[in-house]
């Protein structure tokens, strides 16, 4: 699928939970040298996350979506009446009935239309392609896009699991000792006349027979789930393989015109072959894995704060989730 972009960011918001956890402590905690065999710095050394930020204990997801919009509110003056729509994209959310952004609407006091829209770490995507659809069509003018990464509390589920069970339940479960926690808003606007900036192209792929390779749930009141982290990673790297050519076609570039590649980031090797499918050197690709983790729906977000685009940069953006699905796409500053 190819959308077509007819919107632009006007602000983002980043809100980052003060505690850091550093990743030694988590292998520690499982004891995973003495009982698996895996050395402490595993995940430093074979992934690239030195640490994460962790909420307090309790902490829910609104909540950070919640500091993150009224950073994004603030910097584009904005009043929360001026909002048309809040769609919430994290994976975690308040309750499963209602929808979070209510919960997010009644703390910001606006009367705009809520709705969740939800797709693994790919939401953030799928929001702002939501969001598009609605200022293209002329139903809405200003949304806000937010969303909450609070894998810690799921982390701290199966960190207990880890410890009653043996290292085949740990080998498909590691990967959320990577995961860390984060919110962040997007303000999306329709774009001005004769404009090159804003959202460009964007194009999906979404392939659910893999949709066992990561996924949580709750049996019974117990969560299970797994983590394939080298089958995503080859599923994925293939479907961008395939997309790559069409992506570059379509926004009418080629790898010597992005400024920036702004992707997913999972950690260091997920990073290295996003550049190599892209043909973007690392030194384009700015990465916040190493201290913050994989902050699922935030990554995006999180990326552009931290580079600090001028106008006019070009902007490569790729990543994925499970399900599996996919994203490439472009974005003018």
């Amino acid at each position: 699928m190819v959308i077509n972009g007819n919107t632009e960011i006007t602000s983002l918001g980043i809100y980052l939970p003060e505690q850091k956890v550093s990743s030694i402590s988590l292998m520690e905690e499982i004891q995973s040298e003495s009982r698996f065999g895996i050395p402490h710095n595993w995940v430093d050394r074979r992934v690239g996350i030195s640490e994460r930020r962790m909420a307090i204990s309790g902490t829910m997801p609104s909540e950070l979506a919640i500091k993150a919009s009224y950073i994004a509110l603030e910097r584009a003056n904005l009043a929360p009446d001026n909002l048309d729509m809040i769609i919430y994209c994290g994976i975690e959310k308040d309750y499963i009935e209602p929808s979070t952004a209510h919960v997010i609407q009644r703390a910001l006091e606006s009367n705009a239309v809520c709705m969740d829209v939800m797709n693994a770490c790919q939401g953030m995507i799928n929001g702002i392609i939501t969001a598009n659809a609605f200022i293209t069509s002329g139903q809405a003018e200003t949304v806000l896009i937010c969303s909450s990464a609070l894998t810690s509390e799921v982390m701290r589920e199966f960190i207990r699991k880890i410890k009653n069970n043996s290292d085949d339940y740990l080998r498909d479960r590691l990967g959320i000792l990577t995961c860390g926690d984060a919110g962040s808003a997007v303000i999306l606007s329709k774009k001005q006349q004769h404009s090159q900036s804003g959202l460009q192209k964007l194009l999906l792929d979404s392939k659910g027979e893999y949709a066992e390779y990561c996924y949580y749930r709750y049996v019974q009141g117990e969560i299970e789930g797994q983590m394939l982290m080298k089958g995503m990673t080859d599923v994925i790297n293939n479907i961008h393989l395939k997309m790559i050519s069409n992506t570059y076609h379509y926004l009418d570039w080629t790898p010597k015109d992005v400024d920036y590649l702004v992707c997913h980031q999972v950690g260091k090797k997920s990073q290295i072959d996003l550049c190599n499918i892209s043909e973007v050197p690392i030194e384009r690709a700015p990465s916040i894995y190493e201290k913050l983790g994989n902050i699922t729906t935030c990554s995006i977000p999180v990326t552009l704060e931290y580079i600090n685009p001028k106008k006019g940069d070009k902007i490569l953006l790729m990543g994925g989730g499970s399900g599996l699905s996919s994203f490439q796409g472009g974005l003018v500053w």
